[in-house]
């Protein structure tokens, strides 16, 4: 079955579908949809990988230069890849992903409110 994954990148106003899809042969499929002309390359070039993609994130074709050329540095939609991967291999649950819904970079300072949930964290 397969594992997608939406991307929304607030910085630039762009989102992403990730949909990643185990193959018999064991490999995966990866199909990639955004209003992101630069992902959009990126999913041309992006549209198989194998389990050890997703296990050796530093070696991946996620990241290979030739494949990740058109992102910048902080685009999230690679990670949104090996997050639909992980789904779609099991290693992450689908029930668990439901469940938080979402994980999240804050960009804003630290409100009153968060440093309770962020307690091991100093920000000033």
């Amino acid at each position: 079955m397969t594992s997608v994954i939406y991307v929304n990148m607030n910085t630039c106003s762009r989102t992403a579908r990730v949909s990643v899809t185990r193959r018999d042969d064991g490999d995966l499929d990866v199909s990639i949809e955004s209003d992101c002309e630069n992902v959009r390359r990126y999913a041309e070039r992006l549209t198989r990988m194998t389990e050890m993609d997703v296990i050796d994130f530093a070696h991946s074709v996620v990241n290979r230069e030739g494949v990740r050329d058109p992102l910048t540095a902080t685009c999230l939609v690679p990670m949104g890849v090996v997050y639909a991967a992980s789904m779609e291999l099991g290693m992450m649950s689908k029930r668990m992903g439901d469940s938080v819904h979402a994980d999240e970079i804050v960009l804003d300072r630290c409100r009153e409110a968060d440093r309770g949930r962020i307690s091991s964290i100093s920000r000033t």
